[in-house]
């Protein structure tokens, strides 16, 4: 049974001793007894009720609170992943910058150590070689007048030299 239809039972019981017209007080003491335990209790199971739905407000304000927290700090938290994963591509990014200019650097400067080797090389190389063609000349004066000497000893009376220059050749002093 339902607390209402308990009431009401019980109110219509108290109602029935007292229409019936029964005579005995201590009956009467009693049936006035319940119905004053009757509307006590009838007044705290309204103040129950009461209490009860707003103790039902106040868990549905709770859980709305909990859960609006719950979606605060989700948020916040979302919001530091995406905050820190931005500030780590930033950082690969210039960290990879950082790298890559370095890089250019080190091939800039290898370059160019390179190519002041290349042009040293080069530069020496190009003065042995016009000293090896200095001498080389030199030898091949050398020669031209070591095998006009020995033309001109071998045959004196045959030797006509064949020069560019008009002036005979001066025979070399032994």
């Amino acid at each position: 049974m339902s607390r209402r239809s308990c009431i009401s039972t019980l109110c219509l019981a108290v109602f029935l001793v007292a229409l019936t017209g029964c005579e005995d007080k201590q009956a009467r003491l009693d049936a006035a007894e319940a119905q004053q335990k009757v509307i006590a209790l009838t007044t705290r199971i309204t103040d129950l009720e009461s209490s009860n739905a707003q103790m039902k407000e106040a868990v549905k304000s709770v859980h709305d609170k909990i859960a609006a927290q719950v979606n605060e700090r989700i948020d916040r938290v979302e919001g530091n992943v995406i905050s820190s994963s931005k500030e780590l591509l930033t950082k690969l990014t210039q960290d990879a910058q950082a790298t890559r200019d370095t890089a250019t650097q080190i091939v800039g400067s290898a370059r160019s150590d390179y190519d002041k080797e290349l042009t040293t090389f080069k530069t020496s190389l190009a003065g042995d070689i016009q000293k090896m063609r200095e001498d080389n000349k030199v030898q091949l004066e050398e020669l031209k007048k070591f095998m006009d000497n020995q033309l001109r000893e071998l045959y004196p009376y045959a030797y006509q030299p064949r020069r560019d220059s008009k002036a005979p050749p001066e025979p070399d002093v032994k």
